[in-house]
């Protein structure tokens, strides 16, 4: 099949890696996508706006609204989708909050389009199971639980903490949190950019360090390629973790970790992995609820039915693509 692949190309290493994990899963086919992709080998960039057999969006959190410009934007993607392929696919997405009964009315409308979604949550599931009842929808741990071990490093602990930095997280209660490790330890803290466009993690990374005593123990991780946050991940002996995915990535490679929760996507996650370790919020905590907490953390050792689990939303984008590919040749 000739397959429009669609996500958020933007500097965000979790949604580069969801993207990758799906490319890497669908190598029986033509890939194309809008915009160059260096960790999508196997990925065609392409100017075309239609014509193509499926149009498949990876994305985590792409059914948010933040404004009525957003409703705008949703409407317009809509039509978008529906000129590019006549099957349509979501894939590793969960539903957030609604800021308004329109912005409700948009996702709505937007979501009852598709012919197959997959979600990384129970919350999600059951919306769009009651409120798009006639699409194919499955429900599966985050995709970046199946990360596999060739894309994980091989590196040992140097007994590093590592803090996932966002904008909207308690910088100075983080400067502080690093402080107090660097005291207790003397080891570094590891600022974990995971986003390095245009939700910019760097500046707020650069924030922490001005408010520090300790600069000297700071270092400042920039995803430019995965591996550069996977092996500074790796150094750490626990995690702080303010991004999502910094969570997910943590638990994949049983590296402990604190959740500082921004949003209801974090804890939806966390309760259906059965995680009962403290959840810090991003906007209200301080460092010593941090330090206590990162000195209670245990690895979680997982099983792995959760990472094979992970793997079904790629197989259930191929399951179906083979079905409609057995359809059209009954057709015939």
């Amino acid at each position: 099949m000739k397959i429009f692949l669609d996500g958020y190309f933007d500097r965000n290493l979790g949604d580069d890696l969801m993207l990758t994990l799906a490319a890497r899963g669908l190598t029986s086919h033509e890939i194309y996508t809008a915009k160059n992709a260096p960790t999508l080998i196997n990925a065609v960039k392409t100017d075309q706006k239609t014509g193509f057999d499926c149009y498949i969006k990876v994305t985590g959190s792409g059914f948010l609204i933040h404004n009525a410009l957003g409703i705008a934007y949703r409407l317009r993607d809509i039509a978008r989708e529906t000129r590019l392929a006549p099957l349509r696919a979501v894939i590793g997405c969960n539903i957030s909050p609604f800021i308004n009964r329109a912005a409700e009315s948009a996702i709505r409308a937007h979501i009852r389009r598709y012919d197959l979604i997959t979600v990384r949550d129970t919350f999600s599931l059951d919306y769009v199971q009651k409120n798009a009842p006639r699409v194919r929808c499955e429900k599966y741990p985050d995709i970046l639980f199946s990360l596999p071990a060739d894309m994980l490093p091989t590196a040992r602990s140097e007994g590093h903490l590592g803090i996932s930095v966002i904008r909207a997280a308690d910088l100075s209660a983080l400067a502080e949190t690093a402080d107090r490790y660097a005291a207790a330890t003397g080891k570094k803290t590891l600022l974990l950019c995971f986003d390095t466009g245009s939700e910019d993690d760097v500046s707020a990374a650069k924030r922490v360090r001005a408010m520090s005593k300790h600069k000297d123990a700071l270092e400042i991780i920039k995803y430019e390629t995965p591996r550069d946050i996977l092996d500074a991940m790796k150094r750490c002996a626990v995690i702080l973790g303010a991004r999502f995915h910094s969570c997910v990535i943590a638990a994949r490679m049983n590296i402990p970790f604190v959740p500082l929760a921004y949003s209801d996507k974090t804890d939806h996650m966390l309760s259906d992995i059965g995680f009962t370790g403290t959840i810090l919020r991003a906007d209200a905590f301080d460092a010593h609820a941090a330090c206590t907490a990162l000195t209670d953390a245990k690895p979680l050792n997982l099983p792995t039915g959760v990472f094979t689990a992970a793997e079904g939303h790629v197989n259930a984008l191929n399951d179906f693509l083979e079905r409609v590919l057995c359809a059209q040749m009954r057709e015939r």
